[in-house]
């Protein structure tokens, strides 16, 4: 081989080393980027950020309360009777609404307290409310805490507190106010007979009861008719004439037994009036569960004058006024 030949093969090897050179450093440099690369995926520069993500499976879930409505916010009593009111409750519990286990309620006057007993007139229980779980969807469910409240019920803003209990061992508690409105009522017999009084004299006594179906303490508003309101007589006759109202009295606080002529009896007795008049009465809301305590008595007794026979008929209106507190 010639020298020339020799130089050639040597230039062309000392090319070939440099294009391998040349080729690994690229190579070298590219892995080098994508270390760096790499790198920089799990650390931060200096003032950079770095982010990763999380995970967790929730396992068992707490009952939400998400609103307690009371009645609408106000409940109307009903006089001598009870009144069902209804506490409802919407629940969500994200492990479903069957997981729901029990909800129970306490209804009770705001100047009481979460742990009183149950009294008719400031606070009630509802161990077990009816869980509607048709509800909504799967996760939803509506309770219905149903409280049977009596007329005498203190009238101001009560507590609805709801507790609910899941499977899961969980219990939330919630509570909403409503507003108890003052009722005036009042009960009565069903009629006042004064049996037979000749022409001339005055009844017997008559004890009328009155009872107090509210719940607020009463005076009395009072006034009489025969036929129509305001026709200035206490009764009509069925063979002619008619009692004036004066003639027919009540005492509110005493009674006076015995037989009375005319003079006594204006003296111990207030005029039946034609248009409402409201007297002192002071007779209080039931307080007791077991005896109906609100009732007082009331005394009446008519005169019959010359000129009127048969049978007589007439109409006594009370109202129950509220008494001013303090």
């Amino acid at each position: 081989m010639g020298r020339k030949q020799r130089d050639r093969k040597k230039e062309e090897e000392r090319k070939l080393y440099l294009k391998i050179l040349i080729l690994d450093v690229i190579i070298f440099s590219l892995f080098f980027s994508f270390f760096l690369f790499i790198l920089n995926s799990a650390y931060a520069d200096v003032g950079g950020n770095a982010t990763m993500s999380s995970e967790l499976e929730v396992g068992a879930s707490a009952p939400i309360i998400k609103s307690i409505n009371v009645d609408g916010g106000l409940v109307v009593l009903i006089p001598n009777n009870t009144k069902v009111v209804n506490c409802t409750v919407e629940i969500e519990d994200f492990d479903t609404d069957i997981d729901i286990k029990n909800v129970s309620a306490k209804l009770f006057y705001n100047a009481s307290s979460y742990d009183d007993s149950d009294d008719n007139n400031y606070h009630y229980t509802n161990e077990s409310c009816y869980i509607d779980t048709s509800y909504g969807d799967e996760n939803t469910a509506l309770a219905h805490c149903l409280f049977n409240v009596w007329y005498y019920a203190n009238h101001g803003e009560w507590n609805c507190s709801v507790n609910v209990t899941d499977y899961s061992g969980y219990n939330t508690f919630g509570s909403n106010t409503t507003i108890v409105e003052s009722l005036l009522a009042v009960g009565l017999p069903e009629s006042l007979d004064y049996g037979i009084v000749n022409s001339t004299y005055v009844s017997q006594e008559k004890i009328l009861n009155v009872t107090n179906y509210g719940n607020v303490k009463i005076n009395l508003s009072l006034y009489g008719y025969a036929i129509s309101e305001g026709d200035g007589f206490a009764m009509n006759c069925s063979l002619g004439g008619n009692i004036l109202i004066d003639y027919e009295k009540y005492n509110l606080t005493e009674s006076n037994p015995g037989a009375l002529d005319l003079s006594n009896f204006e003296s111990l007795y207030v005029n039946l009036t034609s248009s409402p008049v409201v007297r002192e009465f002071n007779l209080d809301y039931r307080q007791n569960d077991s005896i109906n305590d609100a009732i007082n008595e009331t005394y009446w007794r008519i005169y019959v004058p010359i000129g009127v026979g048969g049978t007589c008929q007439g109409n006594i209106v009370f109202g129950a006024v509220q008494q001013a507190e303090g």
